[in-house]
């Protein structure tokens, strides 16, 4: 019994270990801190554009908020699961840019990797400052039930007054699975571009 729990504990510790490994992989492209932001914000372009076009009522959400963040994560879970990312926050009335990085922690009933695209738009000027200072913690994982190639014009998950919309590689997912995910001003990509 002992043995069996022994091996338990390694498969769940290289399973955590490789998921570290994978999600460890999602940094921008570029050598240089201008070409890093340079492709943080085009995959934030892209992101936006997919949003729009696949969730329309999401750009009126947009021109609304306070301020919006958008993700790059590499997800990968096989019980242990976890996701690492990059991405840049903007205020809307002033147009700040806050490059910043995210990882989270799960259990999870299966084997998944998956490269996602992250959207949150924040109602509300407390909790986005809140956000880019590194002060802000997604504390569990909510869900509004679809996945898969979804284009159908449902919202994002709400909370708190902040909408998350989850767009995977194959398609989009309502099921914004950001538990224990935290977020943090990324002081490596600060510098003007």
């Amino acid at each position: 019994m002992q043995t069996r729990n022994i091996s338990c504990a390694l498969v769940i510790a290289g399973l955590a270990g490789l998921t570290g490994v994978v999600g460890g992989c999602s940094t921008p492209q570029g050598q240089t801190t201008s070409e890093r932001q340079a492709s943080t914000l085009l995959m934030r372009d892209q992101a936006l554009a997919r949003l729009e076009r696949e969730h329309p009522e999401a750009k009126a959400s947009l021109q609304t908020a306070a301020g919006y963040a958008t993700f790059q994560t590499i997800a990968m879970g096989a019980i242990v699961g976890g996701s690492n990312g990059f991405g840049v926050a903007e205020a809307r009335t002033t147009g700040k840019q806050t490059f910043m990085r995210m990882s989270s922690n799960s259990l999870n009933a299966g084997v998944s990797a998956q490269e996602n695209r992250i959207v949150i738009i924040f109602r509300d000027q407390a909790t986005f400052d809140r956000f880019v200072a590194g002060n802000w913690q997604w504390g569990g994982s909510a869900s509004a039930g679809v996945t898969g190639n979804s284009t159908s014009n449902q919202s994002g998950t709400n909370t708190d007054g902040v909408t998350v919309y989850q767009m995977t590689s194959s398609g989009f997912a309502l099921t914004a699975n950001l538990g224990g995910a935290r977020f943090w001003p990324d002081a490596n990509m600060q510098s003007a571009m």
